[in-house]
């Protein structure tokens, strides 16, 4: 018996090697979520704009090009739900803070808090950011082992891409994240097809996410900080191949919710004429030329629209 004990703790080994190996790179080395993590607790006195959403508005809103100083706090298939509880767990240790800017895409609002594609990245934010979804369970791996979250495959590409770049974090110290000519798709129509159908998901129930909306909006009120609810610029042929009447239904909550205070603002950018086919990468971001124009227009609102309004 002591034989076979042996035999399968022999096999066992490497297994355990590769995870604790894994597991070490995974909390040693900085990621996105954790450098912005640390990075916001840094320029946290100083910061008076604050991004949130998904990855529209991590690629799509630079805050180099703001006056005020500016973090922008969202990160890729970020759901409202994060942003609700990253929102509770900062909000009070940002003094200067006068305005969220808070990203609305297509799927937002009828988003599943479980939904597949960002199912597992809650445990990053768990891990990396300090913030506990209600779904997590107390007796899930994944809560106490990084090394568990993704596929081994996922993972082993991380550590290729450390091994290449010494680094896998592709955000600035502000938060924008960074891109290049190879996020650049050739054929955006085509594209178009694949992303329309990839958001949707057929459904107009909008009520848990439009409660977690009026939770933000109230919570910002008690610190006296505007929130502006943002639609961000996307390729023409996208946006025509969504359902009009989920679009109508977006337009309709968010215009409802704006009308709350003075404080909150909509900003519907999905079909401004400002924004230019070649200012897209894809079916719905922004290249870093289309990010610095939709900066600098945002930075222009925020004085000529929002400060104007607060501070009469």
């Amino acid at each position: 018996m002591r034989r076979l004990y042996l035999k399968i703790a022999l096999f066992l080994l490497p297994f355990f090697l590769v995870w604790l190996a894994l597991e070490v790179f995974d909390r040693q080395v900085p990621n996105n979520y954790s450098y912005k993590d640390q990075q916001l607790q840094k320029v946290a006195p100083d910061v008076q704009t604050l991004i949130m959403g998904d990855s529209h508005a991590f690629y799509g809103i630079n805050p180099a090009y703001f006056k005020d100083p500016t973090f922008n706090l969202s990160n890729i298939s970020q759901s409202l739900l994060t942003d609700e509880l990253l929102l509770e767990k900062h909000i009070s240790n940002l003094p200067a803070l006068k305005t969220v800017f808070i990203n609305i895409s297509y799927f937002t609002l009828s988003a599943k808090d479980n939904a597949l594609e960002s199912n597992w990245r809650k445990y990053f934010y768990h891990h990396n950011m300090g913030i506990t979804a209600p779904s997590i369970s107390f007796w899930n791996p994944q809560r106490y082992s990084m090394a568990l979250i993704q596929r081994f495959d996922k993972s082993m590409a991380l550590v290729q891409k450390y091994h290449e770049n010494y680094t896998i974090v592709n955000a600035t110290p502000l938060g924008y994240g960074m891109q290049d000519a190879s996020y650049i798709v050739k054929d955006k129509d085509a594209i178009s097809f694949v992303i329309a159908n990839k958001h949707e998901d057929n459904s107009l129930d909008f009520k848990r996410n439009t409660a977690r909306l009026q939770r933000i909006i109230a919570l910002c009120k008690k610190y006296e900080v505007a929130v502006v609810l943002l639609e961000m610029p996307v390729y023409p042929t996208y946006y025509n191949l969504l359902d009009t009447e989920k679009k109508e239904k977006i337009k309709s909550v968010l215009t409802s919710l704006s009308g709350v205070n003075d404080t909150v603002f909509y900003l519907d950018l999905s079909t401004d004429t400002l924004f230019e086919k070649q200012d897209l990468r894809d079916a719905d971001h922004l290249t870093n030329s289309g990010a610095k124009k939709c900066s600098e227009y945002l930075n222009a609102y925020l004085k000529d629209v929002v400060h104007l309004k607060i501070d009469k």
